[in-house]
C-alpha cells in the first residue's frame, strides 16, 4: 500500500470534520503539560487518561473514515470500559518500554505490532488487553514497514514544525494523523 493516497483519502475524509477531531484530540494533546506543573499528578493524570482518551478519538476518526453519524460523547466513551482502556495504555507501555531496553529496535517493533490496538478496542469494547494485542499484531503482521513509513511521515512533520518554534500549528497534524491511521486500520481488515 502507497502511502500517499491513503494520506489523500484522509484529507478528503476530514473535510468538515476538521474542527471536531482537533477539538477532541486537544485532551489528550494537552495532558503531558501537566507534567510541568505538577510531575506526580500530571504523571498520575497522563497515566488515567490516556488509555481511554485514545479509546475515544480513535472511535471518532474511525466514524468518520466509515462515514458514521459522529457525536462527540464518542471521546468519553473510552471512560465506558476503562479497564480495558487503561489496561492497553498500561500494557503496551510497559511492553514497548521494556522492549526499548532491549536496544531500541525491539521497542519499535513491539509498538508497530501494538500499533492497532485502541481501533481494536473501540469496535470490541469488551476485549481484553492481551486479546487486543494478539488481534493487533495478527492485523499488522505483513505491513510494519507501511506503517512505520505513515509513522515516520507525521513524526518528520511534527518535528519539522516543532524545530521551527511552531509548535502549537504542530498540533493541527493530529487529526489527519488520527484519520489517516483510521483509513490504515481499514485497509488492514478488509485485506
Amino acid at each position: 500500500m502507497n502511502i500517499i493516497p491513503l494520506i489523500k483519502k484522509s484529507i478528503l475524509d476530514l473535510r468538515g470534520y476538521f474542527g471536531l477531531l482537533l477539538l477532541a484530540s486537544l485532551p489528550l494533546s494537552f495532558l503531558p503539560l501537566l507534567i510541568q506543573q505538577n510531575k506526580i499528578l500530571g504523571m498520575l493524570l497522563l497515566l488515567i487518561f490516556s488509555g481511554p482518551l485514545k479509546a475515544g478519538l480513535s472511535k471518532i476518526s474511525l466514524a468518520i473514515v466509515k462515514k458514521q453519524t459522529l457525536q462527540f460523547s464518542f471521546l468519553l466513551e473510552g471512560f465506558t470500559y476503562f479497564k480495558n482502556s487503561l489496561g492497553v495504555f498500561l500494557l503496551s507501555l510497559v511492553f514497548i518500554i521494556g522492549g526499548l531496553f532491549l536496544l531500541i529496535i525491539p521497542g519499535i517493533i513491539i509498538g508497530i505490532w501494538l500499533s492497532q490496538s485502541y481501533f481494536i478496542l473501540s469496535e470490541n469494547p469488551t476485549m481484553e488487553p492481551m486479546e487486543v494485542f494478539k488481534k493487533s499484531k495478527e492485523l499488522i503482521k505483513g505491513n510494519e514497514i507501511q506503517f512505520f513509513l505513515i509513522m515516520l511521515f507525521f513524526t518528520s512533520i511534527s518535528l519539522l514544525l516543532i524545530l521551527s518554534k511552531l509548535t502549537l500549528v504542530s498540533l493541527l497534524i493530529v487529526p489527519l494523523q488520527y484519520v489517516t491511521l483510521s483509513n490504515f486500520y481499514q485497509f488492514l481488515k478488509h485485506k
